[in-house]
């Protein structure tokens, strides 16, 4: 690998500059989110460790704890209570882990109005009108001037609490939930007192909190506000009114952190990979013309060459990642560095970030075990190379091999990979022939150019049989080979599996896709039959197309199939299919019906390639030697063939 401390970059992205008082070492920024490790209201030791590790990183500033909570009327398990005293002591500790490393942090202040549910406290919500959010419709309680009055001095403790805590500044969230925008907008502010009616009036209660806070905190306290620029929903504001409000912010405001949307919309907010990178510019930018204070730029930046591009040109002046920092912790330290092909580059599938909050209760990403569980996982600089370096054999190019061979290359092993087909990938290599998922290939890419960084041995378009290493002197055999997709219940040759589809088996004009995975398959082979010019009928069994993805994946897709007139059979299977007619079964009604098409193809679930491994093991003479990883295991998500891989090396290396 490549290794100093020549910048390489130009000069932009790490010059210092200034929010308010404080002086932020270089322009990256980790920007707020959910990380699921608060316990019973308060950060904890997980947090410090992972926004420590950030701070190791090389980023700038951070803005965390994410969305602390100025008021017990906003309850969520997920945030800490700002306004608890006892949170302070549990700052010093975040602080005093970040500045070790000479970064900056922020903590962000929330009410999260009535864009969240009262069940957490049992309690009602609060908003400045009797609008329930699209996102939860949950009816909330029209705020009264006493609950007004409540909130206001919650941001103040809160922000006394933060400073008390040794952070560096503060932002408010306006952005994509939370009872300061829902005042802001039209659509959710119906008052006609004098916190309503006029734009004036709107951006009063933000205002008077910002005075709350520099009456407890003073004027050299740097004080933000992240602010949705167009709120996407119907009847919500659009940037046009945002330009209006930004005009009417307290004159003491130190920066703007740019979103978009709201929580209804969180498929704009943290928009996956549908979505092309640096798609929020448009908005950073035309703020930053408007704005003689700092700008954050936001909205799937994940490669700091573009990033220095932004400042360069004047669309931003400092540069927040979320998800790509989430993925990789040092990406800022290891561009700097001049190690750009070692970066984890985000693919914005939000399966672990987003989804991890609710799967898995913390926040995570698919590329990187470490991610969310820095107190359980040692960064890999910290781990001593194998005492007894080994020669180990991976069988299987795909995802789990690669993550394997990376880690153990990284420790000390002499690692040679073996792959049947003439490229590495595994099943990324098919997922990646929907062009609205061809990003997902990056995970597999990331994976190859770090391994063209270590010493590994890397044979392509070759078969490992019992027989081909029985002679050969492996110390450990890892076999990754992962799974195959299921026959099809019902058979015939107009019969397909869906991954005999995007690998290019042809089939007829009009087709039935059957989704009995629940995940990408299914959409990812009717997109792909309709960008070839299909006709195409959806059926599942389910509520919707591809229920078991991270939600925020989905309407993408079902905009895709409603644009392109898919009949979409939701709660039906089907139970018969011959001479171009499908017999379709609902479920609840046990109505049946039939679809004339010329082809059948069927998204399926898929098994483990079990065998090789079992054969191997009967040849060999230390069973304990040949090990599985990945899908061939058992068939999961990518995360856990990368976890997989990644930790048998560790434990090889212990």
């Amino acid at each position: 690998m490549t290794g100093n401390d020549t910048q390489l970059m130009p000069d932009m992205l790490f010059t210092p500059r200034r929010i308010g008082s404080v002086t932020v070492p270089n322009r990256t920024v980790f920007l707020a989110h959910e990380t699921g490790f608060a316990e019973d209201g308060l950060p904890t030791a997980r947090d410090a460790a992972y926004y420590e590790a950030r701070a190791r990183g090389g980023v700038g500033l951070i803005i965390g704890p994410s969305s602390m909570l100025v008021h017990p009327s906003a309850s969520n398990p997920m945030y800490a209570a700002g306004y608890d005293p006892e949170v302070v002591p549990r700052l010093e500790r975040i602080a005093d882990a970040c500045h070790r490393h000479g970064t900056k942090v922020f903590a962000q202040l929330q009410h999260t109005g009535g864009e969240d549910t009262g069940e957490h406290a049992m309690r009602e919500t609060w908003a400045p009108s009797a609008v329930p959010s699209e996102f939860g419709y949950e009816m909330p309680k029209r705020m009264e001037r006493g609950d007004i009055e409540e909130v206001k001095l919650g941001f103040a403790k809160t922000a006394e609490h933060v400073k008390r805590g040794g952070l560096d500044g503060i932002e408010l969230k306006a952005g994509h939930d939370g009872v300061l925008r829902q005042f802001i907008s039209p659509k959710y502010n119906r008052r006609t007192d004098r916190y309503g009616g006029s734009t004036e009036n709107r951006v009063r209660l933000i205002n008077e909190v910002v005075e709350a806070i520099r009456d407890r905190v003073g004027d050299d306290f740097p004080v933000g506000i992240r602010f949705t620029l167009d709120e996407m929903e119907d009847g919500g504001y659009d940037y046009d009114y945002a330009v209006e409000v930004m005009r009417r912010f307290h004159p003491s405001v130190d920066f703007i952190d740019s979103d978009i949307a709201t929580i209804s919309k969180l498929h704009i907010t943290d928009a996956p990979m549908h979505a092309p990178l640096g798609y929020t510019s448009e908005y950073y930018g035309a703020a930053r013309e408007l704005l003689d204070i700092p700008v954050i730029a936001a909205g799937r930046i994940n490669d700091l060459t573009k990033g220095n591009d932004i400042l360069e040109e004047g669309r931003a002046d400092f540069i927040g990642m979320c998800r790509q920092l989430i993925c990789d912790a040092d990406t800022v330290r290891k561009v700097r560095r001049g190690e750009d092909e070692e970066v984890t580059h985000c693919i914005a599938c939000n399966q672990n970030c987003l989804g991890g909050i609710h799967t898995k209760g913390h926040v995570g990403c698919i590329q990187t075990p470490r991610s969310g569980r820095e107190t359980k996982i040692p960064h890999v600089e910290d781990v001593e190379s194998a005492p007894d370096a080994r020669q180990v054999l991976v069988v299987g190019g795909g995802p789990a091999g690669l993550s394997f061979a990376v880690t153990a290359a990284e420790l000390g092993h002499d690692v040679t990979i073996r792959e049947r087909e003439d490229e590495l990938g595994g099943q990324s290599n098919i997922a990646t022939q929907v062009d609205s998922r061809q990003e997902f290939g990056d995970a597999v890419r990331n994976l190859r150019n770090q391994l063209d960084n270590r010493d590994v041995v890397v044979e392509t378009g070759t078969e490992v049989t019992p027989e081909t290493v029985a002679d050969e002197s492996w110390d450990e055999i890892v076999v990754a080979i992962g799974a195959e997709e299921k026959q099809p219940a019902l058979a015939g040759p107009d019969v397909h599996r869906s991954w005999d589809v995007l690998r290019g088996e042809s089939v007829g004009d009009s087709v039935v896709v059957f989704d009995n995975n629940k995940h990408a398959a299914g959409v990812s082979v009717a997109q792909y039959l309709l960008d070839g010019g299909h006709d195409v009928t959806f059926v599942t069994t389910s509520y919707h197309p591809g229920d078991q993805l991270e939600g925020t994946n989905v309407p993408p897709f079902l905009e895709a199939l409603y644009e392109n007139d898919v009949d979409i059979e939701t709660h039906t299977t089907i139970v018969g299919f011959e001479e171009g007619t499908a017999q379709l079964l609902n479920v609840y009604s046990e109505e049946m019906r039939s679809v004339e098409t010329d082809s059948l193809v069927v998204a399926e679930r898929r098994e483990a390639r079990t065998g090789l491994a079992d054969a191997i093991r009967a040849e060999s003479a230390d069973s304990a030697a040949v090990h599985r990883i990945g899908d061939c295991v058992a068939p999961r998500l990518i995360d856990k063939a990368i976890y997989d891989g990644e930790m048998l090396a560790r434990e090889l290396s212990a």
